[in-house]
């Protein structure tokens, strides 16, 4: 749930933080979790359905969940089902498709409704927050609270570290304890299984964020005028504007983008868009202006995969959803790791020869010391 927050699509749950859905029929209280699920695998969603969206202007824009109470040519009108008024009442705009990442399973016309089980995951956020707070103070880590990924990775790293020292230290007072007797435990050994997953994990995690992290929906809005204007975004009212997507790679890996529209009034002349390292490719967009004078969302959707398979698998599995090409990608390189791995190293559990009495790192270091005096 975590992860999925920070992606912006709820993975398998999500839940609510306020009381807009804490009434019937869904009745879901702040902290009430739901089973979230992607609108790829729902199909058309319609009036009755509660949906996860990214609004642009309720509370500063973000993941909302509310009810679609109805369908209009401009999108679809979205309301929390305490509350008295449409978000359309307010200042946000129809919501189209391309901003519904979640549905809500319902059984029976009901959401399945799991009590409290987002107060965990908002107690977690605190604890993670007030840490990034005091880690950022640290030299080197000021990108932790800017929510900064290679920080973060680094936070990770060191917290490993500080775990392995302590570890040690322990395993060395109960040496001590014992008068340096030479260990008779299998602590020279690591399972080589171990060793695989961390290595696994340590390649899998930065390419996945490679392609999640910029990917999504570029929103742009345009404003049908009376009147013809120089600006790119003011259109004639039925007219229509063309202008540059370019997609770049600057990753080692060639790349693909899958460029798409995700709303109405937009054509893309090239949906499919490959990239080597340094390169840039580009295709044509057109922005269409409805015949009705007024403000107007028009959306494109990017989503970026490293090229391990080849393009039309690729955008086959794009067209199922963006994280079935992405869990395939994964597929790929941990099946090539661990093939790699297991002809060089082997599973059996990785032997260390230590011919040294059980002591902990500090008096290691005290000895080294001593022969160097």
């Amino acid at each position: 749930m975590l992860v999925g927050q920070q992606l912006g699509q709820p993975i398998v749950l999500g839940f609510v933080l306020t009381g807009s859905m804490n009434a019937q029929p869904a009745d879901m209280a702040p902290g009430d979790g739901f089973v979230a699920v992607p609108p790829a695998i729902t199909g058309d969603v319609g009036e009755g359905d509660v949906v996860t969206f990214e609004a642009q202007e309720l509370q500063g824009g973000g993941l909302t969940t509310h009810r679609i109470v109805d369908e209009t040519d401009q999108g679809y009108i979205t309301r929390g089902d305490a509350n008295p008024f449409t978000d359309q009442d307010g200042p946000e705009p129809p919501v189209q498709e391309s901003q519904i990442v979640a549905v809500a399973l319902e059984i029976g016309g009901d959401v399945v409704v799991i009590p409290r089980i987002g107060q965990a995951v908002l107690l977690l956020q605190s604890g993670f927050g007030a840490a990034a707070s005091a880690l950022s103070g640290v030299p080197g880590l000021g990108g932790i609270a800017d929510g900064n990924v290679g920080s973060l990775m680094v936070v990770m790293g060191l917290l490993l570290l500080a775990y392995s020292l302590v570890g040690e230290a322990i395993g060395g007072s109960r040496a001590r304890s014992g008068r340096g007797d030479r260990s008779r435990d299998r602590r020279g050994e690591t399972s080589a299984v171990l060793v695989l997953i961390v290595i696994l994990l340590l390649i899998t995690v930065p390419a996945t964020a490679s392609m999640v992290v910029p990917s999504g929906t570029d929103d742009i809005t345009i404003v049908s005028s009376q009147t013809p204007s120089s600006s790119p975004t003011v259109i004639e009212r039925g007219g229509s504007v063309e202008y540059t997507y370019n997609f770049t790679n600057d990753g080692p890996i060639p790349r693909i983008a899958s460029v798409n529209a995700a709303s109405t009034g937009v054509d893309v002349a090239d949906s499919s868009l490959v990239a080597a390292r340094g390169e840039t490719a580009s295709t044509t967009v057109t922005l269409h202006a409805p015949e009705e004078t007024g403000a107007y969302v028009r959306s494109v959707s990017e989503w970026q995969y490293v090229q391990f398979l080849p393009v039309p698998i690729l955008l086959s599995l794009h067209a199922i959803h963006p994280f079935a090409a992405v869990a395939a990608i994964n597929v790929v390189i941990i099946a090539a790791v661990t093939t790699v791995y297991v002809f060089a190293v082997g599973l059996a559990p990785l032997r260390f020869r230590d011919r040294g009495r059980d002591l902990s790192l500090s008096d290691r270091v005290r000895r080294l010391i001593r022969r160097w005096r």
